[in-house]
């Protein structure tokens, strides 16, 4: 496939990476997006009851725990 083909066919440009343009590529950058808000977890909460329920939320609703720990607790914890 040459490039004016994959840029004709796809319609992103050139500059994005090629994983990227495809639905692998999407999943992967959520994929390692859940591993780290489960990282922050274990190392940036205190209580351990919270740890546990958080942990809990991120690894049972992966795409919709990790967003909310990210919104309520990252943001917080660095902001």
């Amino acid at each position: 496939m040459t490039a004016e083909t994959l840029t004709l066919t796809t319609g992103l440009p050139l500059a994005l990476p090629y994983f990227l343009e495809s639905a692998r590529g999407l999943e992967f950058i959520g994929f390692l997006f859940w591993i780290w808000m489960i990282y922050e977890c274990a190392t940036r909460e205190r209580n351990s009851t919270e740890k546990i329920l958080w942990l809990l939320l991120v690894v049972l609703a992966p795409v919709l725990g990790s967003l909310i720990y990210f919104l309520v607790r990252v943001v917080k914890i660095r902001g």
